[in-house]
């Protein structure tokens, strides 16, 4: 959920402010009305960054590209055992990222 408040609002209740921005919820904070910064929890920072780091490789992304396509012709697909040997164990508190 993202909150839309004035810089003023933000510099009164800042410590009360960044205890309550977690995964999912960011400010987006206001300067005379117009949106000048936002904050959000470092964990969502990585993961943006990683995400564009994909995103911005372009090699990487031809790789997807193909597996997509082999899965929407049908190819067999791997486990991640299969692929890496051992089992996936999701950690604790993740959202499927």
């Amino acid at each position: 959920m993202t909150k839309i408040l004035p810089a003023s609002d933000v510099k009164a209740h800042f410590y009360k402010l960044i205890e309550g921005v977690k995964v999912g919820n960011e400010i987006v904070v206001t300067k005379n009305g117009r949106p000048t910064v936002a904050m959000l929890s470092a964990q969502e920072l990585n993961s943006l960054r990683e995400t564009l780091d994909v995103l911005s490789d372009p090699e990487l992304m031809r790789q997807v590209q193909a597996s997509q396509k082999q899965l929407r012709q049908g190819k067999r697909r791997y486990s991640f055992e299969e692929v890496f040997g051992e089992p996936l164990v999701e950690k604790k508190g993740t959202r499927g990222r």
